[in-house]
């Protein structure tokens, strides 16, 4: 069974976000060989960090990597990077380090310094598949068209998440754990841009937030449906572990109890990202002992299947 599950990871799963990744880097006006665009809000912390963890397994992501370092690292939010990278495996973040030194060195973005190991990692084969900014961007670009314009920072975020809402209302804590800032600072904000007309609030507790989208879409010229917002934030994070995981070999030598015992722990860690994105898993208590290793191994096809679906 650990063998299956292992296998069924670094195959469907990993199959599935690496054709995620291409999409998303394509729908940002990356120069990659694929035809399709997002779907779904891209959240380009969230693509760089799952991006970094999948390299092993396709290098040209490096490559891709180094673009962004040299030519945009500046659209990335590095508070926000920094928040994300508490989700992800070790090996992430050691990666980051690496991104980071050339984005220092070689993009002269120095915010990135902090996060700046010794290393520029790997050679790279190609450095023009990002070059500036496209001449049309694609609506599942919000987050990045919002920071070119207005900054850097959790108005875009928020502005972009509510957009991506299209009218419905939402709490500080749901706009908080899609952006990854903390709920004070969420609040700050959203009742500054209240009080400025830019977005609307309840009267009740808890308050919610939402933004007339009409002229919104009419000035950032989104035609049709607004692409809707999937928390690839937590869905990559939890996609990263298991990953690695599998990749690092860390559950061959593990019993059938004890590896149950694992992945009930990553699973009840990352529960909230599935009730969030309403997507059915097993909950530990559902089943008893090793039960629960059959149960897993029934997910993960289905899991793959959810991020073709929504990318």
């Amino acid at each position: 069974m650990q063998r299956d599950i292992s296998n069924r990871i670094s195959q469907e799963l990993s199959d599935a976000l690496l054709e995620a990744t291409w999409i998303q880097w394509r729908s940002l006006g990356t120069f990659v060989d694929t035809n399709h665009l997002s779907r779904s809000v891209v959240d380009p912390d969230a693509l760089l960090l799952m991006s970094l963890t999948l390299r092993h397994i396709e290098g040209r992501l490096w490559d891709l990597m180094d673009s962004w370092a040299r030519n945009g690292s500046d659209l990335f939010s590095v508070q926000r990077v920094k928040n994300l990278m508490e989700g992800f495996p070790s090996l992430t973040r050691d990666r980051l380090a690496e991104f980071a030194y050339r984005a220092v060195n070689e993009g002269k973005d120095h915010r990135w310094k902090r996060l700046s190991g010794g290393d520029e990692g790997p050679s790279t084969r190609s450095r023009n598949l990002w070059e500036a900014y496209p001449a049309v961007w694609h609506s599942s670009a919000l987050i990045l068209r919002l920071r070119l314009g207005l900054g850097i920072g959790v108005t875009s975020d928020l502005l972009s998440f509510l957009i991506s809402l299209n009218g419905d209302w939402s709490s500080v804590a749901s706009i908080s754990q899609a952006i990854n800032y903390s709920p004070y600072s969420v609040r700050r904000t959203a009742d500054s841009m209240t009080a400025a007309g830019i977005l609307e609030s309840t009267q009740g507790k808890p308050v919610r937030y939402s933004v007339n989208v009409s002229p919104w879409c009419k000035l950032l010229a989104i035609d049709g449906k607004i692409p809707g917002w999937r928390f690839w934030n937590k869905m990559y994070s939890f996609s990263a572990a298991l990953i690695v995981a599998a990749d690092e070999d860390k559950w061959s030598n593990l019993s059938p109890y004890l590896l149950s015992t694992e992945l009930r722990d990553l699973v009840e860690e990352h529960g909230g990202t599935f009730k969030l994105i309403k997507f059915e898993y097993p909950e530990p208590q559902d089943f008893s002992g090793e039960e629960y290793l059959s149960a897993f191994a029934g997910f993960i096809p289905k899991l793959a299947a959810w991020i073709k679906e929504n990318v």
